[in-house]
């Protein structure tokens, strides 16, 4: 085994399992006997399926018949502040709920199903191989908890770790939201712990999702909001347009104020109750649009508490980069990993689409390229640096030092750690789904590539995108039991296939060039032999009907004008 500094992964915004208890600190469970908690946002639903999405639906309906606004917003206020109330932040920005977070050791410390879970989080499977379980740390914070506490909590479990293990120092591997929490520990804690950090689409500069939401900033033209977002969002989460369009299609009878009400009620129950008075969600502001939204939302009285702990964690947001640079002059070594060149929304999770300034950050669909490279300079999706920036560019040298990628869209030298910043092109910001960024992370951590000139032929500075989850995930090792099954399970011809088809994903999964298409190639190939055998089922293909039916509803939808009324 490799002997490292202990790494400890500060993860994202999913990864921290959650759970409610009562005011005596007993765990509070559902009608099915099941704790309630999550790892994300959970919904507290006793209320919500029986009381207010009836109430929501029946005003939609008598607005639509008698074509006034009948209430619509405060029902769908009602709505969406029942879902989240479990989550809902006091105006000092303490949780109304008693929520705790599990804590975990290292990955040694994990049973078997919680282990896998893990890897299915952050997957250091390759990194393990090299240096034991014993040498990876899981660390977990409150998605709505106070990211000054999470960070006082995480000197503290520093200290636990170099105790246990008895090393001189950590590696501290910030992976999206967890950005935020080496943010405010630099600040303050300093580095003296600190041997080195790879920031892996590190939440370095906030989220413009965060900010346009808090701003109320979508794109509410018609063309999009009351034709295109829901087909897109059905199309992502069912796999089919088809309810998206009846939705629309619904929706559309609405008048105009009526359908404006439910947007402003939803949004509000939203913002009201897990966002204006959160400080880890104030954590995920962009420096240079939180003044601005904490005037708006922090200027009262009954907020003094909460703003002076949002304004810390600005201080901090700022010193940042100041603060990354002293580290570094200190011997931290420090590397960046950043997805690029999408707009929000785009690829995955296409409900930020609606997001008004999707269309102008360039960044992994969730965070913007300046965010997780700390100062890496973007073109807006669909586009390349303009013409004038590229020749100062190359007046400059920076084309020379190949700091421009070859698309023309993204220029490194202006972020902070330019020779330790790999950019992978055109990738969505789940990059635990690309297998070339995981190995890029196993060879930083052991210290078999130094920065983006050491090793440029297996490590480059711009790569390409991928996505191996589910080949590495599942059809992988489905592959591997069906071959050792029972030899009369798999006809011999299959066999030898997808034993070579295997030889190939594992060859392919080492590899440090993203390849996507070859992988979707390789992933098609082995579900067709698994398939065949009952171990993956195929997407239906849609019959000429529904095909049909899809059609006439798209087209009922698109032609569907915003109806008049009041």
């Amino acid at each position: 085994m490799t002997k490292i500094d202990p790494v400890i992964i500060l993860p994202g915004i999913n990864h921290s399992p959650t759970l409610l208890y009562d005011e005596n600190g007993r765990a509070v469970f559902n009608g099915k006997g099941r704790q309630i908690g999550g790892t994300l946002f959970f919904t507290k639903n006793d209320r919500l399926l029986k009381k207010e999405l009836p109430a929501l639906l029946s005003k939609l309906e008598m607005s639509r018949i008698t074509r006034r606004d009948m209430g619509v917003e405060n029902a769908a206020y009602a709505l969406a502040s029942e879902a989240f109330e479990y989550q809902r932040c006091e105006n000092d920005g303490t949780m109304k709920y008693n929520l705790k977070t599990m804590r975990f050791g290292s990955l040694a410390s994990m049973d078997k199903s919680r282990l896998q879970w893990a890897y299915c989080m952050v997957p250091m499977q390759g990194l393990v191989k090299e240096t034991g379980l014993d040498s990876i740390w899981f660390y977990t914070f409150n998605l709505v908890g106070d990211p000054i506490e999470s960070t006082k909590e995480l000197d503290k479990y520093i200290d636990m770790v170099m105790e246990k293990t008895g090393a001189g120092k950590v590696t501290l591997m910030p992976v999206s939201l967890g950005g935020t929490i080496l943010t405010s520990y630099l600040e303050m804690f300093g580095h003296k712990k600190i041997g080195r950090i790879v920031s892996v689409v590190g939440c370095l500069d906030g989220s413009d999702i965060a900010a346009d939401m808090l701003e109320r900033n979508f794109d509410t033209s018609d063309e999009f909001l009351r034709h295109r977002f829901l087909a897109e969002a059905f199309k992502e989460i069912k796999g089919d347009e088809t309810g998206g369009y009846a939705a629309n299609l619904y929706l559309n009878t609405l008048p105009r104020k009526a359908f404006n009400s439910l947007y402003t009620g939803i949004m509000s129950g939203i913002i009201d109750t897990v966002m204006k008075n959160c400080p880890q969600i104030w954590a995920m502001i962009p420096s240079t649009r939180y003044e601005a939204l904490s005037a708006r939302y922090l200027s009262g009285p009954g907020s003094a508490v909460l703003k002076e702990k949002t304004d810390y964690f600005q201080k901090a947001r700022l010193a940042l980069r100041r603060n990354l640079l002293k580290a570094h002059d200190d011997g931290v070594k420090i590397d960046v990993i950043s997805g690029s060149n999408l707009a929000f929304g785009e690829k995955e999770y296409s409900f930020f689409g609606a997001i008004g300034s999707a269309r102008l950050i360039n960044g992994d669909g969730i965070l913007s390229l300046n965010s997780t490279t700390l100062g890496a300079t973007g073109a807006k999706p669909g586009e390349t640096l303009p013409d004038e920036y590229l020749n100062n560019a190359k007046q400059s040298g920076v084309f020379e030092k190949g700091y421009i990628s070859p698309d023309n869209k993204i220029d490194v030298s202006t972020a902070a750690f330019p020779d330790n910043t790999w950019i992978f092109l055109n990738q969505h910001h789940e990059v635990g789904n690309n297998h070339a960024v995981i190995n890029l992370v196993k060879d930083i951590v052991l210290g078999k590539v130094s920065n983006v000139h050491s090793d440029p032929e297996n490590h480059p500075q711009f790569n390409g995108n991928c996505h191996t989850k589910h080949l590495s995930r599942w059809r992988l090792p489905d592959s591997v039991r069906l071959i050792e099954s029972d030899e009369s399970a798999l006809e011999t011809e299959d066999r030898n296939k997808l034993k070579e088809l295997v030889d190939k994903a594992k060859a392919l999964l080492d590899e440090t060039i993203a390849d996507g298409e070859r992988a979707d190639n390789l992933k098609n190939e082995i579900e067709e032999i698994l398939a065949r055998y009952g171990m993956f089922k195929k997407p239906e293909q849609p019959t000429a009907k529904k095909e049909k039916i899809k059609e006439i509803l798209k087209s009922a939808s698109e032609k569907t004008g915003i109806r008049s009324g009041k």
